[in-house]
This record gives structure tokens, sequence and C-alpha cells, in this order.
């Protein structure tokens, strides 16, 4: 509770100062508000005997910063959002998965649901601006910290539902950042952002030591869609 406290008021403060700073060391700067529906979470384990089997939605939401070149078609994108995954594996192996000795040789079936406070850290090219429209391509990772890890489970007649998993999760998820889409000028200084995006995770999301699974990445794919002003 007190993590969800000190990033509100985080986000509080930079969202007051958006329209006092508008340069960064002589670089023109623009702010904005994002909200990406996830329609793709997908846990990918690098081992056998463990199947993805569901695909969760998410969302991310948060502030934008695009640091602009100064022949004003490519930008230093970053920012700070909060990020919402939910996936499903399966454990077919006795010697794997969080409850492998009570499970006894059945099926491990879990439903994680995770959330991260993220910073995005790539380079965004545009191109020139025709009838108020350009497209944008962007390059780079991204780097989270987990807020909150929670699991449904389920062997034989044994299941639970919302377990505290954080202790059993790694407490930071970095990836590979890629997306393209447009940009349309609404106004003198406001502008709709939109576009497609991929996360492609590649730490270790399950901690090994409990779960015996090897690497299990988190890959996702969004909906880019935002507001800059």
């Amino acid at each position: 509770m007190k993590k969800i406290i000190l990033f509100t008021l985080m986000g509080i403060v930079a969202a007051s100062g958006l329209h006092a700073q508008r340069e960064y060391y002589g670089k023109k700067v623009r702010f904005g508000f994002k909200i990406d529906p996830v329609f793709a979470n997908s846990l990918k384990p690098a081992e056998n005997g463990i199947d993805r089997t569901g695909s969760g939605f998410g969302v991310n939401y948060g502030l934008m910063a695009d640091i602009m070149f100064s022949d004003g078609r490519g930008a230093f994108a970053t920012g700070l959002e909060v990020a919402h995954a939910s996936s499903e594996l399966t454990y077919s192996t006795n010697n794997r998965g969080l409850y492998r000795a009570e499970a006894a040789g059945q099926d491990q079936r879990y439903d994680l649901k995770l959330q991260y406070l993220q910073i995005p850290l790539s380079v965004k090219l545009k191109t020139n601006q025709q009838n108020g429209f350009r497209f944008w391509g962007q390059f780079g990772t991204y780097m989270g910290a987990l807020l909150k890890s929670r699991l449904d489970y389920a062997y034989g007649s044994t299941s639970g539902d919302n377990v505290n998993a954080m202790k059993n999760t790694h407490n930071l998820n970095m990836g590979l950042l890629i997306g393209a889409g447009g940009e349309y000028k609404l106004a003198e200084k406001t502008d709709l952002f939109f576009g497609l995006g991929l996360e492609n995770g590649f730490t270790d999301i399950t901690r090994n030591k409990d779960w015996e699974d090897g690497k299990v990445g988190l890959n996702r794919w969004a909906i880019r869609l935002g507001v800059f002003f």
C-alpha cells in the first residue's frame, strides 16, 4: 500500500510539472499521457514440460516524454508507467512447479497476475508531417520493478486463488521494446499518438530456486494510445 501511495504522489508531481518545463538542456520536450490495451500477455518457458496454456489481457498507463532531436524527426522517448500482465502456465513434469512436492505427478496449472512500475527507454524516428499526419518507428528497451505478484493455481482437486507470489517472482523485468504507428496533429501543441508495440522480455519472471523451471520470459503485444501536449 505504501508503494502505491508513493508512486501515485510521483505521478501527481510529474503531471503538475508538465507545462512548467518544456526544455531539457536546450532540447524541446513533449509530455503526454498514455493508455495501452495489451491484447496478448504470454509467459514463454525455455524448458520442456512447461506449456503456455493461456494468454491474458492487460494494460499499461502513465506518462510519456519525448526529448526531441534538433531536426524534429526523432526523439529519445521515455516516461513512467504502470504495467499489468496476466498469463497461464501448465507444468506437466514431476520435478518442476511451485507445488511439485504436493502435486505428486499431477499437472499443475498457474495463472500469474503481475504489476510493474515500468520505465521505457527508446529512440523514436519519424517521417515528415503531411496534412497533420506522420509515421513513427520505435526501438529500445524497458525496465520494470515488480509492484504486485498474485497467482491462482490448481492441481488435482486442490486449488487456490489470489495467492501472494512476490517472494516467488523476480523483482526486475527487462526486455526489448519495438513499435510503429502514427501521430495526428489535433491542435498547435496537441498530437494524437497511436500504434502497435511489442515488449519481448529477456529476464526470468519466476525464481528458479522455487519453481525449478529455467527461464520464463514475458512477451506482450499492445495497442499504443496517447496524447502529447
